[in-house]
């Protein structure tokens, strides 16, 4: 039986040790303080426009597609307005000329009412004139009423007269009646149409007048309102700012002495600097250009002035952050670990092949 060399079972523990020194030291953690934000959207509008009416506060919760501010368009009120006019004029050269119409017939039907009434009563009065004549000369027998043509009297001949009169009174004033209810209806129609057309007008400029509202991007809460009611707007102005409801990124700045420790694309620890068991992983998204001076509160001795690196990492949505609440960002770099497992190392050591020892043992000094 082959017996095991002691300096190889007093090198292997130690090997070990180094193993993890390395390990260790292998390691590297950037450590440093930002901000939770939330997204910030600008709400602005790409041609000038005149602020109607603000629908909120600042602060105020608002839902996606909430109006929250009616604004308007010179050009598109005119045209509002001059189609206005345009029916407004029609309506009223409209009901001027039903009106006159009316009028007319209303007049005509007076004047045949009068006249038919005049001629009416002396038909019926000149009727029972002859009636009565006619019972008188019945009831006279030394008269021959046989004898007697009862259409050719005065007053038969009167009769005619008044009746043809009548005819010829009547006749003209229901024929120019006749054609004035016609012109009445023939009148309304155009200007009906006429009015659809005005009135659609109206209502597709209103329409584009609408699209200009500003609503809401998403669920969120209203920031500053940087404009009031009445105000004239230049394109691109600014007018309200808008933030997601939750903060979605955090503003760090890494000390100048670690920039080369974070890199774009790292994930991060993300925790609350109040209630540090409140955590989150997050990503880098972004580095500042420049070193800049970190702000008072993020430093880590806030008297003593010091530089860094601005760091941009975005978070999901459903964290425990409040808006620029103060957060500590833990990054954690590996490098690449060689080493072998103890179990392995002893398992080598059990083949009894010396030399075999000696290569691993050298190969892990080396390291």
């Amino acid at each position: 039986m082959k017996r095991v060399n002691v300096l190889y079972l007093a090198i292997v523990p130690c090997c070990f040790i180094l193993f993890q020194m390395n390990a260790k030291l292998g390691k590297a953690s950037a450590f440093f303080y930002g901000f939770a934000e939330n997204k910030e959207t600008e709400l602005s509008h790409d041609q000038p426009v005149l602020i109607h009416k603000i629908l909120v506060t600042p602060g105020q919760k608002v839902q996606k597609g909430q109006l929250l501010m009616e604004v308007k368009q010179s050009s598109i009120d005119l045209k509002i307005d001059n189609a206005s006019l345009d029916l407004e004029r029609l309506q009223t050269i409209a009901l001027q000329e039903k009106q006159k119409l009316v009028d007319r017939i209303e007049q005509l039907k007076v004047k045949r009412s009068t006249k038919v009434s005049a001629l009416t009563a002396e038909i019926h009065t000149l009727e029972a004139t002859i009636n009565y004549n006619q019972n008188l000369l019945e009831g006279l027998k030394s008269i021959d009423t046989e004898s007697i043509d009862p259409t050719n009297t005065p007053n038969a001949i009167k009769l005619q007269t008044l009746k043809e009169s009548l005819r010829l009174t009547t006749e003209p004033i229901d024929t120019e009646l006749a054609q004035l209810e016609k012109k009445l209806v023939a009148i309304l129609k155009p200007a009906q149409v006429q009015r659809q057309k005005l009135q659609g007008q109206i209502d597709f400029y209103k329409i584009e007048q609408s699209k200009l509202d500003i609503v809401a991007p998403s669920n969120g809460l209203i920031g500053n309102i940087l404009c009031k009611e009445g105000e004239n707007i230049s394109a691109f102005s600014k007018m309200i700012n808008f933030y997601e409801p939750m903060p979605t990124m955090v503003k760090g700045f890494v000390h100048e002495s670690l920039i080369l420790q974070v890199k774009e694309g790292d994930s991060l620890i993300v925790s609350s600097s109040l209630h540090p068991a409140q955590k989150i992983k997050g990503k880098i998204i972004g580095l500042g250009s420049r070193i800049v001076e970190i702000p008072e509160r993020l430093r880590k001795i806030p008297d003593f002035k010091t530089y860094g690196r601005e760091v941009l990492i975005r978070i999901p949505s459903n964290n425990p952050f409040l808006q620029k609440e103060k957060v500590m960002l833990n990054s954690l770099l590996e490098k690449e670990d060689n080493s072998f497992s103890l179990a392995g190392v002893f398992s080598l050591f059990r083949t009894g092949n010396k030399d075999k020892n000696k290569k691993i043992t050298n190969s892990i000094l080396s390291k």
